[in-house]
């Protein structure tokens, strides 16, 4: 067999980017229903493992795989919205809440934004690089337009997306038996501000109210972000 011209038609086959995604992905639900849904086994997970050797393997660049997967990215939204109907199920309780989950809001998404932008100051990184870690913590249709409008680099701020995400969702039932959180509302809602789409992923795994409480934070987070973040960088330069 040619190795070169498999690589070769691998990368300029669109289809194949897609097939690879999907497929990945169920395997990695396989491998983690089969490993009694081991934290560090979650399907994103393993899916991204494995494209991500597929595409140091074969040198395709991130823009020319997200060409090929283009239909998936347009269904996030869908999807995102579809969120809504746990939500619904809870409005009551939400409404009832209503104030502390707003102060909450404010306060998780400040101080979330300023640690990481105060790290990578501390390591000197360049501004582009500064302004892509902002968007961390929201889901990645939104990350991608805020970071364009803001100057950030998109596939970066994605990739900071990613790994928030990731790390969130490994973590956070750790530090809620750590620090003896019990309130599924509270889990939900943490793990929704932080880790976006692949929190809300786990939150729907402990139960319908994370699940709701997640998807508000992760909308609610989304829209501040995407409406302030670039007012108050156009202050900031000005």
């Amino acid at each position: 067999m040619n190795i070169d011209a498999l690589i070769d038609y691998i990368s300029n086959s669109t289809l194949i980017w897609l097939i690879l995604t999907l497929g990945s992905f169920k395997l990695g639900i396989i491998i983690y229903e089969k490993f009694n849904k081991h934290t560090l086994l979650q399907p994103i997970i393993i899916s991204y493992i494995i494209i991500m050797s597929v595409l140091f393997i074969t040198g395709v660049s991130y823009e020319e795989y997200f060409k090929g997967v283009e239909i998936i990215h347009f269904f996030l939204g869908p999807a995102t919205v579809a969120l809504a109907l746990p939500l619904y199920k809870n409005l009551k309780y939400i409404k009832s809440l209503f104030l502390p989950i707003m102060i909450t809001l404010v306060i998780a998404g400040i101080f979330s934004i300023l640690i990481a932008v105060l790290l990578l100051w501390v390591f000197d990184a360049n501004m582009p690089t500064i302004l892509s870690m902002t968007t961390k913590s929201i889901t990645a249709p939104i990350a991608i337009i805020t970071s364009e409008q803001i100057g950030a680099i998109p596939s970066l701020a994605v990739g900071f997306v990613i790994i928030t995400g990731i790390i969130g969702a490994l973590l956070g039932t750790f530090i809620f038996k750590v620090i003896k959180i019990k309130h599924d509302t509270s889990k939900g809602f943490a793990l929704g501000v932080v880790s976006h789409g692949i929190g809300t992923a786990r939150a729907i795994e402990i139960s319908q109210k994370a699940a709701a409480f997640s998807a508000l934070a992760m909308g609610l987070s989304g829209i501040f972000t995407a409406v302030f973040l670039p007012l108050i960088i156009q202050f900031l330069k000005a």
